[in-house]
């Protein structure tokens, strides 16, 4: 073994692994030069170890196994947390599909849907229209067979329709729009009492500030020349005068 071979030994190697029989023991027996290195090597090794060694502990022991014991239970308190969430979201999505989403999905025939040409009854409330009127606009969209409404005999504002879904939509759709329309006929009576009643507040505000007759007396009404000082009628009979007798004439 050379110098150079003997040093990158030692470069790379701890003294505390070779034997006296290594190679580079054995060089450094044959090499001064060597053997002064290796001896300072080993006596920096040494000095280091004893530093080490000497040194007082980081952190107490006690207190690592502490951390460690709450750093483990807050990991099992986070597992529980986040298990409970999300069962607790489950739970509430289920809530929120089972009353909202699912009965607005079979609503609208999604899901849930009744086959084509299936018949459904459904009675719609009447604010404006008569059951009359109302029947007369969805009479001929409730054409399929088996479609029929029903008109009440008693008065109730309201119409019963039987017929597939697409007929109860138009039919709804139709008969919501006739109730909301403004000038539609069973408005027209109640826009006309209202504009009259507009017109007579108005003229009423307009003649507020001018003079107004006064109303003439029922007696003043009456010919002054036919009534006498106390007011009595000359037209009746005096009862105390008596008419005068016609005189009878003889013919010649």
């Amino acid at each position: 073994m050379t110098c150079e071979e003997c040093l990158s030994a030692l470069e790379t190697e701890s003294l505390r692994d070779m034997t006296a029989d290594s190679a580079v023991m054995q060089h450094c027996a044959t090499c001064p030069d060597c053997a002064r290195v290796t001896t300072m090597v080993r006596d920096r090794e040494y000095e280091t170890a004893t530093i080490l060694n000497s040194l007082p502990p980081m952190s107490n022991p006690l207190m690592v196994a502490e951390t460690a014991g709450l750093t483990a239970h807050r990991r099992r308190v986070g597992g529980f947390v986040v298990m409970g969430s999300a069962i607790v979201g489950a739970v509430i999505i289920w809530i929120v599909g089972a009353t909202m989403v699912i009965p607005a999905l079979q609503r609208t025939e999604v899901i849930g849907g009744t086959p084509p040409g299936t018949l459904r009854t459904e009675t719609m409330n009447l604010s404006c229209l008569s059951p009359q009127q109302a029947a007369d606009i969805i009479n001929p969209y409730v054409r399929s067979n088996g479609s029929r409404y029903y008109i009440p005999g008693s008065g109730i504002a309201a119409i019963t329709v039987r017929a597939t879904p697409d007929e109860l939509a138009k039919s709804r759709t139709l008969i919501r729009k006739f109730e909301n329309d403004p000038s539609a006929a069973c408005r027209l009576a109640e826009t006309s009492i209202r504009n009259t009643i507009e017109s007579v507040q108005r003229a009423v505000g307009g003649a507020g500030g001018s003079d107004v007759s006064p109303t003439p007396d029922p007696q003043s009404l009456k010919d002054p020349g036919l009534l006498g000082p106390s007011g009595a009628s000359l037209l009746n009979a005096d009862k105390a005068t008596t008419p005068p007798k016609k005189s009878s004439v003889s013919n010649p």
